[in-house]
Parts: C-alpha cells; structure tokens; sequence
C-alpha cells in the first residue's frame, strides 16, 4: 500500500472519486456547471508516491502514521485484482491517524483475501475448486463465496442470463490481449451449452455450492470486484472509520460525507480526458464499466471484452454502449448490473433501469449521445 500525502487524487481508468465542494448545485435540466473546486481536482492527477514530509500534508506525531493531507483525508493505493484499488477516508476528529492507517491495511487485506477465494485465473482458489468438480460432489466453500454466488445467481435469473456467473464455460476461450483472435465458432458452440446459471446449486444454510454439469466453470469477474469494495468499506466502517470512498478500477462506493459534505464520483468520457458528469453521492455505489479499453482487432472487426454469456461472443459494436455507470445501494450489485446492462444494449438496458426501483444509469452509447436515467437527471451535475 502507497500512502499519498497530495491533495491531489489519483484518476482511475473509468470513474473517480474526490470531495464535492459546494459550488451551484445542479438544475432539474443537468446543464449547470461544475463547481471550479471539483473542476480543479478532478484534472490533477497523482504523480508520485508521497510520504509524511510532503509540503502539502499534515504531519502525525507518530512517525508511524500515514499523512493527513490539508482537507482532513488520508489517501492509499495498491494493486490488487489486476487493477488500481484506493481509498479516501475522512480522519474523525476521534481517531488517529495511526487507526486509520491500520483500518485502511485491514480493508485492503480483506479485499487481498476476496481476490484469493474468488479467482477464475488461481487454480488453488475456491472459486476453482467448484469448476475442478463441476458434475460432482457439492464442494463446501466459504460464507463469502457462498453469498456472492447466491446474489449472483439471483441477478442472472433477473437479467435472463445477460450477466450468468457460468459465462467462464466459453470465456475461458477469448482473450483481448492486442494481437489476440477470436476462437473457432465450433469452440464456441462446443462450450456454450455449459453455461446455465440454472445449473448452478448454492446451499445457504450448508454453504456448499454445486454445478450440475461436467465442464461448467465460475468467472466472477462481473461482480467479485464490487463484491471486495463492499467489503473493504465495511471493515472502514467496523474500525469507526464512516466517512470513505473506496475505488477499485471503475467500481466505487462513497460512504458518509467529507466533513459535512457529499462524495462526488465523476464518470469519465470515452477515450478522452475529462467527464461527462459529477454525481453528488453518499451511501451508495457507483460503477462503471466501458469497452473501449480492452478489445482487440481482428480482420477489420473490434471485439470488446464483454461477452453476451447467452451466445459466447463479445456484444456487437451497433448495439454495445461505449461506456455504463450504474448507481444502485452496494458495489456487488452495481457491479454485476453494469455488465448485464452492457450486454442487453442501449434501448434494452435503460427500460431495464427504469423498471428497476433499485438502479439508476448513465450511459454512453457508439455515437457519444449520453443516456441519463430519471432518477439521476436532477442530481448529475454536467459540464458546459
């Protein structure tokens, strides 16, 4: 872990997380501009690794302790889960900075400890321990793994099998590194009737989890992410620490305020920099999922790194949304919807948001138009 003694943040590849400052609040028509202060932040990014004598933080009297930067946080990163984890935490006048700073390992730990029970690519794992047995015996798994797969299994009945945590029976077949190519279509058709959520088995009460056929296998890509800043925000809040936003590589949770005021997570503009808008935002999750950065090129066709579970290849580039941010109560939902949303397409996926009482959406379709759901019209403050 870094600690980051700036008062500058840190910009994430898809979303990012700052202090919202006052400034005009946003119209009913979305068209106010951005208050100067989150302007002036959300530009500034982090450039090296700071410690406690840095010009711009507060010194702790334990030498120990991470710095307090000037507006009372302390910020952290790390590399975890193939991406960039950090969190900002509000110092409580009751706490130190040395608590914070052993609350903030604690959330980082949990979220290390997620990463191991959850990964599709660690073959010791547990998550792979139920693919190695799949067409067997229930395997006994984790609390944590035991309630990620029931949730998962929940929204993939809900979403008709846009976002199915089985999806990893094909998508072990793709990979978008540059220079990549798509598998053979008989690969495809070979591996695609091993994905079913339907036939995954999740016993609450004897937490065991079971997959029905030989040669089904879990990817929790789509959701263990949010599921791990779920649960780095609950250690924070268990060690006292209320008042934090934690970000792990476009998912993000902004808990309690920054002395007083609103978190504001900014949603980033496809391939450029800047956003398309500030969200004022406390207690809930934001999460942002876009395909405009892993994909590869094949014979003149772009395939991005989302698949469509229910046919085993990437969503087209006519109906694929360049970029979705969901806002619903927790991370792991977020998470999960992001994708599923994604794969139904720009129409489809904002009906499904706009059925959904729980969820609100932003998204970003091929031609840049920006898509805003109505419950968040009033509250996305965006650029002139």
């Amino acid at each position: 872990m870094k600690w980051r003694g700036r008062t500058a943040l840190w910009l994430p590849p898809l979303a990012f997380a700052l202090a919202c400052d006052g400034g005009p609040a946003p119209t009913t028509s979305g068209a106010a501009p951005v208050a100067a202060p989150v302007t002036a932040e959300a530009q500034a990014v982090e450039s090296k690794t700071s410690g406690p004598t840095d010009a711009n933080a507060d010194t702790d009297a334990d030498p120990s302790a991470p710095p307090v930067r000037k507006d009372g946080t302390i910020y952290a990163d790390a590399e975890l889960m193939g991406t960039r984890v950090s969190l900002n935490v509000w110092l409580p006048p009751d706490k130190t900075a040395a608590e914070a700073g052993a609350a903030m390992q604690a959330a980082l730990d949990a979220m290390s400890r997620i990463e191991d029970m959850m990964s599709e690519w660690q073959a010791d794992s547990e998550l792979s321990r139920i693919s190695a047995a799949a067409g067997g015996e229930a395997v006994a798994v984790s609390p944590e793994l035991v309630e990620i797969l029931a949730r998962a299994r929940v929204i993939a009945a809900e979403t008709q099998g846009a976002f199915d945590p089985t999806f990893h029976g094909v998508g072990q077949l793709w990979s978008f590194a540059p220079g990549a190519t798509p598998p053979p279509a008989a690969a495809i058709a070979e591996k695609l009737p091993l994905v079913n959520y339907r036939n995954l088995h999740v016993d609450r009460e004897a937490q065991v989890v079971r997959l029905a056929k030989a040669g089904m296998m879990l990817g929790l890509g789509a959701i263990a992410k949010g599921y791990a800043v779920d649960r780095a925000s609950a250690v924070l809040v268990a060690r006292g620490l209320i008042h934090h936003v934690v970000e792990a590589g476009g998912d993000t949770y902004a808990s309690g305020t920054k002395n007083g005021k609103p978190w504001a997570v900014g949603i980033q503009a496809p391939d450029k920099r800047g956003v398309v808008g500030v969200l004022p935002t406390s207690g809930r999750a934001v999460v942002t999922s876009g395909n405009y950065q892993r994909y590869f090129e094949h014979d003149g066709v772009r395939y991005a790194h989302i698949l469509d579970p229910r046919t085993g290849w990437p969503i087209t580039a006519e109906r694929s949304p360049r970029s979705v941010t969901v806002v619903a109560a927790n991370a792991t939902d977020a998470d999960a919807y992001a994708t599923a949303i994604a794969v139904m397409g720009v129409q489809t996926g904002m009906a499904f948001v706009e059925a959904n009482d729980a969820l609100e959406a932003v998204v970003i379709d091929g031609t840049d138009k920006v898509h805003i759901s109505s419950g968040l019209r009033d509250q996305l403050v965006v650029p002139q």
